[in-house]
């Protein structure tokens, strides 16, 4: 039963903190610091080792998976690395004709619902977080040398944040594959498809795009179990949430009412303007027959020009 957590551990934790590590190497990366990158490969590499030794007496047939990615090669950039290596889970199992117990799968699935469940509630922490140092930035901090420093603690959330929702898109990837062997149905409705653009928001920040009026919180808010605990936090931020989609929607409702009242005028305006058109044709006279006549067919095709109107109006908006 711990082979499994173990294996997930490798392939979430330890691989993507050693790529961050990585990646932190600028272009002049002193001895020291390849040495230390170099010492967690080792170590990464020995811990991969044993557990792939204990792996095939579970699934013997990753053998061959493993036989096939490790052939000899001759050019040093084609040796996988351990923070590259497969690992060859159930889940990266499923799309392979090889079989694999069904009790390692519903194990990994577990472990997985839990993981996503983990990772969101991390992001939602986060992005509070960073909400609130924002504020706190804005109305306290002043001077370059202040700024600076929170701009940098600002930074090391956000990185957090994005490794909570790789670590999301990590469980939903595997989540995804076992589902279709496991006949697992419906938990795609409470953990959906994560937008890092759109979707990773705090709850008073709009979509790319939204209007005050038409703001939508993020579907990670709207998750089973949110705001059931006791965070006083989270329990104010709701709260004020709430009033505001309350009121949105309060102020919407008196838009539309306002509108309905609008097209009622303006059909009662031009039945209106069309009867005074046809009374003018009998109130005024000219001195001729014909002048009489151009001024009744002028009035006339005025009042038929606010009928059709009407009537188109009415059409539309029925």
């Amino acid at each position: 039963s711990i082979t499994i957590p173990v294996g997930c551990t490798f392939a979430d934790v330890n691989r993507r903190r050693l790529k961050v590590d990585i990646g932190k190497q600028g272009p002049h990366t002193t001895d020291m610091q390849m040495g230390t990158v170099q010492q967690q490969r080792n170590v990464l590499q020995r811990k991969i080792d044993t557990w792939k030794h204990i792996q095939t007496l579970y699934t013997p047939a990753v053998q061959l998976l493993e036989s096939r990615a490790e052939q000899p090669s001759h050019s040093t950039s084609d040796v996988i690395k351990p923070e590259d290596s497969q690992l060859w889970l159930p889940s990266a199992l499923c799309s392979k004709p090889i079989p694999c117990n069904a009790r390692l799968l519903e194990t990994e699935w577990e472990l997985r619902y839990a993981q996503a469940g983990d990772a969101l509630e991390e992001i939602r922490q986060y992005l509070r977080l960073r909400d609130y140092m924002y504020t706190f930035k804005r109305d306290w901090l002043g001077g370059q040398s202040a700024n600076t420093r929170a701009q940098n603690a600002l930074s090391r959330v956000e990185a957090r944040a994005t490794a909570a929702a790789e670590k999301y898109h990590a469980a939903h990837t595997a989540l995804s594959s076992l589902a279709h062997m496991l006949g697992k149905v419906g938990w795609d409705h409470k953990y959906q498809v994560l937008d890092r653009k759109n979707d990773i928001r705090g709850m008073s920040v709009p979509k790319r795009g939204e209007s005050e009026g038409q703001r939508q919180l993020s579907w990670i808010w709207l998750v089973e179990g949110v705001g059931d605990d006791e965070d006083k936090v989270i329990q104010d931020s709701l709260r004020v949430e709430w009033c505001k989609a309350h009121a949105r929607s309060m102020r919407w409702a008196e838009e539309v009412g306002l509108l309905q009242e609008e097209m009622r005028r303006v059909s009662c305006f031009l039945r209106w303007h069309a009867s005074w058109w046809s009374t003018k044709i009998v109130e005024r006279t000219l001195g001729t027959a014909a002048d009489n006549e151009g001024l009744g067919a002028y009035a006339c095709r005025q009042a038929q020009l606010r009928d059709d109107l009407t009537d188109c109006f009415e059409k539309k908006w029925a």
